[in-house]
């Protein structure tokens, strides 16, 4: 189990929180193991071997030790006496309780069984993996990331289990396509009479400009791998035969920093209250071209509450982080500090203006991200054919053809329906493939297929032959190789101890503690009760803030306040020509909750006019709230995590009764750093 300085999360309110937390959880330790910290020391093979912890009779060795902590901690760390005691704490705590959990037979349940087993799967899936063509994919991935590619493309569909002569039919039209395009044929009259991609009757099959990771990796590399102008050789991916041709090529767009100031649209609003949020972005585009400062605006009058506060800023993005006409009116303006025209997207209309803009980064700086995008794209495959192959090399696979081809002659249509029995074994002996010592026959293919048979709703039984047969060597491949890993990789064998001692920890410190600050109501009451002081209110107004648009403005509307003129005559008033004029917001606020009346002492009332950097202020107080304890429903997030606390304390209290943790202090004196 990994400890992390910080050592329990804040599991607050509901169960599927919990559980979106195991998930995390788990996925992070599966793959914490990979980043054990290079510059730890080792320890010599005497010291290593020599128990340090005993926990009732269990002990831990110096090297199990120190390869947890080691996996958690930064260089400083391990240089420092204070780490690595602090760290001996933590490990203490995190013993008895894995003590707990195995005493009360949490490791033997049904749940732990079934669950523990997926994620050994899911840890052996990641060691089938190469390494070295991997660092190949990610490098190339940086060469392709900065890049654009301009395309355009024609499909001709066909299944990737196919059969042959149907492949072979795909694979003629295709060629016969391409030699069309480049006699001089219109590509996209080509496009829109041959391509089965449904869009390339609108767009003539025009991809426009794309970059890594934007295409199926057979696609991307054939984009990539042609000069402008050309067409690349006709290809194959999981969708069918690929024409290309390629037309410019480009530096990648990088990065963009932006503003923006935003009035909503929704479609559930009616078309006068859009037609207002259309008018009120063109007053606003006004006002920054008679010089206004877009920042202060953005203030002002931005209804994404989100940016609004910091002046509409989002912040640095690249391709494909927003919807398509946002980015392309950002990427558009030319230079720092211009904005762009009233743009409409999905989710209102938008001023952007750009702030700063950057190419993409070094092999250094994105290194990380890319390990991760290659990971998840299907060049991974390259990496696991890699490894299939070195299997069946290293455990002299040796396929007999005549073995699957003489198979089909004991198929037919009953495979799609389900209802296929398999002939009698003496007609099944021929062999089909050795491996790892053992010789498999078309018998044990006939056993396997039969246990996987679904009625499909269509296709050909050949095809579910092939696809079945595929699935079942690398299969047998794949499930060999994980059997075999516990005597190959020694951090293997540790990171399921994690997997095994993070579950059980997970699932006993759920009842204990999680769980429990859920469910017990009672004592969650009594504990905010006990510490009420902890969580009050600052003093609130409860009225109205009215924010307008100028000074001049801010006055004219106080003195009718004075005069006792209601928001609806307000409004009619001074929003005749434009909604910007006056905006009214009532409700009960806290100073610090809103950025315009951070500071402020409220009085019962009508305020004065408050300039607050730009934006004026006038405030309607009916009443004011003194300072209170907050009801239990307004903190109850923060109660519970602090109830947490409360609730783990007391149990590693009893844990602590209860069993004894023994540290070798002759052998842990020699971990602590000189």
């Amino acid at each position: 189990m990994t400890l992390q300085l910080q050592e329990k999360p804040q599991i607050i309110v509901d169960n599927k929180k919990v559980m979106r937390f195991k998930k995390v959880l788990i996925i992070a330790l599966a793959f914490s193991g990979f980043a054990a910290t290079a510059q730890s020391r080792s320890l010599n093979d005497d010291l290593a071997k020599k128990w340090l912890v005993c926990v009732e009779g269990d002990t831990i060795t110096a090297e199990d030790f120190w390869y947890v902590f080691n996996k958690n901690a930064t260089p400083e760390d391990i240089a420092s006496k204070d780490s690595l005691n602090n760290y001996r704490e933590l490990y203490s705590k995190f013993l008895l309780k894995v003590k707990e959990a195995k005493s009360l037979g949490y490791d033997t349940t049904y749940k732990f069984i079934k669950e523990f087993k997926g994620y050994k799967d899911q840890l052996a899936e990641s060691y089938l993996k190469d390494k070295t063509v991997t660092d190949k994919l990610v490098k190339e991935a940086y060469e392709r990331s900065i890049v654009n590619v301009e395309a355009s493309h024609i499909l001709i569909g066909t299944d990737y289990h196919a059969l042959p002569n149907d492949t072979l039919k795909a694979y003629k039209l295709a060629l016969k396509i391409k030699n069309l395009a480049e006699s001089g044929q219109d590509f996209k009259a080509l496009a829109k009479q041959y391509s089965t991609d449904p869009s390339a009757k609108k767009n003539g099959g025009y991809l426009g400009f794309f970059g890594a990771f934007k295409m199926v990796y057979p696609f991307e590399s054939a984009a990539f791998n042609t000069k402008p102008g050309d067409i690349a050789e006709v290809f194959r991916s999981r969708f069918g035969y690929h024409v290309v041709k390629v037309h410019t090529k480009r530096d990648a767009v990088g990065e963009i920093k932006v503003s923006h100031i935003m009035t909503v649209v929704r479609p559930e609003m009616t078309e006068a209250k859009k037609k207002d949020a259309e008018q009120n972005i063109n007053e606003i585009y006004a006002m920054l071209q008679k010089g206004e400062n877009f920042r202060t605006t953005a203030q002002k009058f931005s209804e994404d509450l989100n940016t609004a506060r910091k002046g509409g800023e989002l912040g640095w993005f690249g391709p494909s982080k927003f919807v398509p006409e946002f980015e392309n009116a950002a990427f558009n303006l030319d230079s720092n500090m211009a904005y762009s025209k009233p743009i409409k997207t999905i989710y209102g209309w938008h001023i952007i203006q750009r702030l700063d803009r950057k190419d993409i980064g070094s092999f250094k700086d994105i290194e990380s991200e890319l390990k991760t995008k290659v990971a998840r794209s299907d060049r991974a495959e390259l990496s696991k054919l890699s490894v299939i192959n070195r299997i069946k090399k290293e455990y002299g696979f040796v396929e007999n053809r005549d073995g699957i081809d003489g198979f089909y002659e004991y198929c037919d249509t009953s495979l799609i329906s389900g209802k296929w029995q398999a002939p009698a074994e003496n007609k099944l002996t021929t062999k089909m493939f050795d491996f790892a010592g053992k010789t498999f026959t078309q018998k044990d293919f006939a056993l396997e297929l039969t246990s996987k048979l679904v009625p499909k709703r269509g296709g050909d039984y050949r095809r579910l032959v092939n696809y079945s047969y595929d699935s079942w060597i690398e299969n047998l491949l794949k499930d060999h190789e994980k059997a075999q890993l516990p005597n190959k990789d020694e951090n293997y064998v540790r990171l399921l101890k994690e997997y095994e001692e993070g579950i059980i920890l997970f699932d006993l410190t759920s009842e204990r503690v999680w769980n429990k600050s859920v469910s017990d109501t009672a004592g969650l009451n009594a504990y905010y009760k006990a510490e009420q002081s902890n969580w009050t209110w600052d003093e609130r107004m409860d009225g109205v803030l009215y924010k307008c648009i100028n000074d001049s403005t801010a006055k004219k509307l106080r003195k009718y306040l004075k005069k006792g003129k209601d928001d609806v005559f307000l409004l009619e008033e001074f929003n005749k020509k434009s909604k910007l004029n006056i905006r009214v917001e009532a409700g009960v606020y806290e100073a610090k909750e809103r950025p315009v009346l951070k500071g402020l002492k409220f009085k019962k009332g009508i305020s004065k006019v408050i300039n607050a950097d730009g934006t004026f202020i006038v405030l309607k107080i009916n009443n004011v709230i003194p300072v209170q304890n907050k009801e239990l429903p307004y903190v109850k997030g923060l109660v519970t995590a602090r109830y947490q606390d409360y609730l783990m304390n007391e149990w590693l209290n009893e844990l602590n009764a209860k069993y004894k943790v023994k540290f070798n202090e002759e052998v842990y004196n020699q971990l602590i750093p000189e």
